[in-house]
């Protein structure tokens, strides 16, 4: 079937691509393949490009980023990338997406930029970031830039807070009490069990006694660990410090300096492999760009160390009771709510099925 509504020239013919038919699976496989490449998963949405009956490029969406774009060495440097995406852009813009990005391999640039992609960041030549503005992230920077606070000590906190604990206000109190002002960055990407409109809504409300930080949303350029792909990187033991160093390298060359940070507070994580990855990987690159590292011990109570993770859980297995130590009262206050119940009933559900 032709994906209605894009364009079919006279030498080739754009389809939608349905994973679930083995057959065009596989072809998008050994394409990726040949180009180094794997599939990602949770693709909203791919289209192939058919020279005949043979799928020549291949391609797909994800949010706002462009991913897994592959093309047949016999047809690389012809205008089938154009075709591809221009169908891909296109997609987006029926989504009412039109600022996209593309994470791809360094050797790949050239490809994008005459498409009118500019490079973000790049990482070893293992990755690099490009997006379809020009002035993007100056945009982003000239908005945060806006809320700089002069000061000796201007601090920085990045968190996701699924749901916002004790733990995070902990973190934010510290740091508070320790430098002139706090930018606290809330992820935003909306993939975690508590959307962002209702985690922003309990930090707001659990810091609104707190007098010198400032909220920002995270936005595009605070990459999230959930959202960074790996379709383009063979050694998987280093996705994880691939995806530090480009989060962290922006976050150095670009957002600390249009805030004048001097340090960024970081909660110690004695749990989770992947986040403590993150932490040291931070230690490593921040202070070349004279960022300070600030690691702080998790807050313990009688029951253990603080971690949303564990809120989840109690949640999952129907423990809410114990959640009340856990939390700040606007977020134990919102569990009780009735969108609070309906966020409690889709983690219990999806524990059940797993």
């Amino acid at each position: 079937m032709i994906y209605e509504g894009f364009t079919v020239t006279k030498d080739f013919t754009v389809e939608k691509i349905y994973m679930d038919e083995k057959k065009t699976k596989k072809q998008v496989l050994d394409l990726l393949e040949k180009n180094d490449l794997t599939l990602d998963i949770g693709l909203e949405d791919s289209v192939g490009v058919y020279d005949g009956e043979n799928l020549i490029a291949t391609g797909s969406i994800k949010g706002n980023t462009l991913r897994c774009i592959a093309i047949d060495q016999d047809y690389q440097g012809t205008s089938v990338l154009n075709l591809l995406m221009d169908t891909l852009v296109r997609m987006q813009y029926m989504r009412e997406r039109s600022h996209l990005f593309v994470y791809t391999k360094p050797t790949a640039q050239k490809s994008f930029q005459f498409m009118g992609f500019h490079k973000i960041e790049e990482v070893n030549e293992k990755v690099i970031l490009m997006e379809n503005k020009m002035d993007g992230i100056k945009s982003y920077l000239d908005r945060l830039s806006k809320h700089e606070v002069s000061g000796d000590k201007i601090s920085a906190i990045v968190m996701n807070a699924n749901p916002f604990t004790n733990g995070h206000l902990y973190l934010i109190e510290r740091a508070s009490k320790e430098s002139d002002h706090v930018h606290v960055f809330m992820v935003s990407s909306d993939i975690s069990s508590f959307p962002y409109s209702v985690r922003k809504q309990l930090i707001t409300e659990g810091t609104k006694h707190i007098k010198n930080i400032t909220l920002h949303e995270g936005g595009d350029y605070i990459i999230s660990n959930a959202t960074f792909p790996s379709y383009f990187i063979k050694e998987k033991s280093e996705i994880v410090k691939i995806h530090a160093t480009l989060d962290l390298k922006i976050f150095a060359k670009y957002i600390g300096p249009s805030l004048g940070i001097h340090q960024r507070y970081v909660g110690e994580e004695p749990y989770c492999e992947t986040t403590h990855q993150y932490n040291q990987v931070m230690k490593m690159i921040l202070p070349q760009y004279g960022i300070d590292v600030k690691e702080i011990a998790r807050k313990a109570i009688e029951d253990g160390t603080i971690s949303a993770s564990k809120v989840r859980d109690f949640i999952a297995t129907g423990n809410i009771e114990k959640i009340n130590s856990f939390v700040p009262e606007a977020t134990y206050t919102f569990l009780a709510s009735e969108e609070g119940k309906k966020i409690i009933h889709k983690i219990q559900k999806c524990k059940k099925r797993h």
